[in-house]
């Protein structure tokens, strides 16, 4: 059975929406990206943290798989379910390094403009940003980031309040019949 394409935006925050490619049925994840067509999809949804690129191929798609699981993998030890890897740091920092920018005035009193150094493609400065937009995720005070474990979710989150368990009501929802269930067959 194949798992129909839809994006489901949760915040709408780029590093969330980045990480939240990997969708989980039942308990089982499942890769939403595996082909060029794919991410083009995802670029044309995505409230993307720069410029989309006109086309991707799949060089980017394996570029933009190997960071996505790093960012995964510490958003998700971030919000307490997984381990910190170095690897991952490193994955994430090298990505950064690759296409660096630097913050200059903009035309308007008070404005500030990213500029990226030198002239890298549009794809490596797009991945450089989503980066960017992780980075500032773990390096911030975010006691709010959560991991929804309803069933058939797995997505990652911010809680709007302390005591929020899942994303959303349908998966407060889910969680609760399969709760309810698994105590009717004891």
């Amino acid at each position: 059975m194949g798992i129909e394409l839809t994006w489901e935006w949760l915040e709408g925050y780029p590093s969330l929406d980045f990480a939240n490619t990997v969708i989980r049925r039942g308990w089982t994840e499942h890769e939403l990206v595996t082909s060029a067509d794919d991410l083009e999809s995802w670029l044309d949804a995505a409230a993307l943290p720069g410029p989309r690129p006109t086309s991707v191929d799949e060089d980017d798609l394996r570029a933009f798989l190997h960071l996505r699981d790093a960012a995964l993998r510490l958003l998700r030890a971030a919000a307490g379910h997984g381990t910190w890897h170095e690897s991952d740091v490193r994955t994430l920092n090298e990505t950064l390094l690759g296409s660096p920018e630097v913050m200059v005035l903009g035309e308007e009193p008070g404005s500030l403009v990213s500029r990226a150094v030198g002239s890298p493609a549009p794809f490596t400065l797009l991945l450089a940003r989503l980066a960017a937009a992780v980075r500032d995720v773990l390096a911030g005070p975010r006691a709010d980031l959560a991991l929804c474990d309803a069933p058939g979710c797995g997505q990652l989150f911010f809680q709007r309040r302390t005591n929020q368990a899942w994303c959303g009501p349908a998966c407060g929802n889910r969680a609760r019949v399969a709760r309810h269930h698994s105590a009717g067959q004891g």
